[in-house]
């Protein structure tokens, strides 16, 4: 296992149809909160992996508004693993502090990632302090880089890797705005990513990873050498060991400011922190700030 095989597996997470319906189906049955970290087995293949473990908040923001006008309803889903329980930390469906507001989940490339649902929503904009926010538009109706990968990465046939340029794709603050006629807004998924952490655990060859320069068993299979040095075996063999990292820097903000159409805006704000667990493991938390 070299840098770019391993890059390679790391950045290869866009979900397939199938999987993407199957992400969303369990989303909108599920009722279920979380109440633990629950490490999620990935496999990865030599050129596709399944989509990044990713953490789901739902929250649902239910204005009221004077008589006539149109009701504004916003859901912010997200949920744990691409088969986990999904949970809303606020649900005019449930008794007040039946959920919790904490999510917390093993991730061996820092990711948190959540869809916006909702009514009569004219413009969305997500924001970060820290890291970086992107989208993936399946409805294909916002910024093309969001749904055509051709603008910032290319595929090598002879070495079978993909390359991205995501500098290209990342931004800090990204602004959806939505025809009257849209109501797909669950097929518009955004992503946080901590691309900067990323970077600095890669430097010197991934210096600030569990298991750098470790050479790996033998006897072992392709697929499991590829699971352990994604930190799929429970060892925590590739994650990142962040006690040289700024601690300021382990914790962002994810600002989520929602426009409806008579200009009512509601503002929530996502406070992500990185951080290792007693197996060396990168663990991502998020919570709902009040």
């Amino acid at each position: 296992m070299n840098k770019n095989e391993l890059h390679a597996h790391f950045e290869n997470m866009t979900p397939n149809e199938r999987q993407k319906a199957r992400m969303r189906a369990n989303i909108l049955n599920s009722r279920q909160p979380v109440a633990h970290t629950k490490v999620w087995a990935r496999l990865l293949s030599a050129r596709w992996a399944i989509p990044a473990i990713c953490l789901v908040l739902a929250i649902a923001v239910f204005l009221s508004v004077p008589f006539g006008e149109k009701t504004t309803a916003y859901a912010i889903d997200v949920r744990i693993g691409e088969d986990g329980p999904a949970f809303r930390l606020a649900d005019n469906e449930k008794r007040p502090g039946e959920y919790g507001t904490i999510v917390s989940n093993v991730d061996s490339r820092p990711g948190l990632e959540f869809y916006i649902d909702g009514e009569n929503i004219a413009k969305i904009e997500i924001s970060t302090q820290n890291e970086y926010i992107y989208a993936v538009d399946w409805t294909k109706t916002q910024d093309e880089k969001f749904w055509n990968s051709e603008l910032y990465q290319t595929f090598d046939e002879e070495s079978q890797i993909s390359k991205a340029d995501f500098g290209l794709l990342y931004d800090k603050k990204i602004t959806m705005n939505f025809d009257e006629d849209f109501n797909n807004h669950g097929d518009i998924w955004y992503r946080w990513t901590a691309w900067n952490m990323y970077k600095w655990a890669a430097e010197d060859d991934y210096a600030h990873f569990l298991g750098a320069n470790q050479a790996v068993p033998e006897d072992l299979t392709s697929q499991e050498a590829l699971a352990a040095a994604a930190g799929n075996d429970g060892s925590g063999i590739g994650h990142m060991q962040l006690d040289e990292y700024p601690d300021e820097l382990k914790e962002d903000q994810i600002t989520i400011v929602i426009t409806d159409r008579e200009g009512k805006r509601t503002k929530k704000v996502i406070h992500v922190k990185v951080s290792n667990n007693e197996l060396r493991q990168t663990v991502v938390t998020a919570s709902l700030e009040e």
